[in-house]
């Protein structure tokens, strides 16, 4: 455990109530003061998730008692807390937990809500039909999204089985699983951290949607890759295993560049379910958009190890059937408001 750098210990005392009187400004009429103090701790610098513990002896360097998990948005922030008596004393700390699960918020990264452009450019070079037309986006609401593919080790660990063809080394991307599984997991995986405690208030796993897929892709961009044009694909190799360099098989996740967010093997690995059904785009503007619930097949995003160059860009969009996995098919769960 590690004490993050959000805030020092907070010393506050409970129940405090300050009464007093002055004059007024006219008539000298008495207007007394009630000032109470309130529990809690100023959580200020990066976001991200943390403990916040407690004690009564400040001296102490052990025996911090758990109070709650935080999932820190916004800097600074207040946490309050509510379980105080009125009769009692607390120093409190934010703490972050080193290493434990790869799938808890601290080793996701946070997406604020934002507006992007979804699809190519007719002008886009390699670009396919189905990348039209152009649609402003709006994400209304920020999400944490898996820096990694979701490995075999964290599949093995919530549904109890590996069903990966290229097994053999756990840190690479879990591969031949369905929508249907990859859905389970992010099911199976919110209800084991809920009951842990380790789940924040109102957020759940699940699948990303296409839309926060591309938005958390391109990263700001609107280019053919997230880091850039590339048109001569020349510098894919450095973000993405692919056609020209995974030796047809996958990778351990994370050896490639990040793109700007700090997600890792977007542009390449194995090829990512998303939550939503694919279709048409609808051009315009829309916010928050789910694809059409009568296509028969959600959507896949994502370039993989079998994959020419050209599929490996941002735009590149596909879909399969839900009930079927593939050796080149994985996934990344988000973390989000429900």
């Amino acid at each position: 455990m590690k004490c993050v750098r959000f805030s020092a210990c907070l010393a506050v005392f409970f129940g405090t109530v300050l009464t007093g009187s002055i004059a007024g400004a006219s008539g000298g009429q008495a207007v007394e003061l009630n000032i109470q103090m309130i529990p809690g701790i100023w959580i200020t610098g990066a976001t991200g998730a943390v403990s916040i513990e407690y004690t009564t002896n400040r001296d102490q360097t052990s025996g911090w008692t758990p109070l709650a998990s935080v999932l820190v948005t916004n800097s600074p922030e207040f946490y309050i807390d509510t379980t105080a008596t009125n009769s009692s004393k607390r120093f409190y700390r934010a703490v972050i937990e080193s290493g434990g699960n790869t799938n808890s918020p601290l080793r996701m990264v946070w997406i604020s809500a934002g507006t992007f452009t979804m699809g190519s450019p007719s002008t886009e070079v390699d670009r396919l039909s189905g990348e039209g037309p152009q649609t402003q986006v709006t994400i209304s609401r920020g999400f944490w999204m898996s820096k990694y593919e979701t490995t075999q080790e964290e599949y093995l660990a919530v549904m109890d089985t590996n069903p990966s063809h290229f097994n053999g080394d756990a840190s690479r991307p879990v591969d031949t699983v369905s929508w249907n599984d990859a859905t389970e997991f992010c099911a199976k995986l919110t209800a084991s951290e809920l009951a842990a405690g380790r789940l924040p208030s109102g957020y759940s796993y699940r699948l990303p949607t296409e839309a926060e897929w591309e938005y958390a892709c391109r990263a700001g961009t609107t280019t053919r890759f997230g880091y850039g044009d590339d048109l001569g694909y020349g510098e894919l190799g450095q973000y993405a295993w692919y056609s020209d360099n995974s030796g047809q098989a996958t990778h351990p996740v994370g050896l490639k560049k990040p793109n700007a967010r700090g997600l890792y093997d977007m542009h390449g690995n194995v090829y990512e379910w998303c939550l939503d059904w694919s279709g048409p785009y609808p051009g315009g503007s829309v916010t928050d958009p789910r694809g059409p619930i009568t296509n028969p097949y959600p959507a896949i995003r994502g370039g993989c190890y079998i994959d020419m160059d050209r599929y490996c860009r941002s735009a590149f969009r596909g879909s399969g059937n839900p009930a079927y996995g593939r050796k080149a098919l994985g996934f990344r769960p988000v973390l989000a408001p429900e």
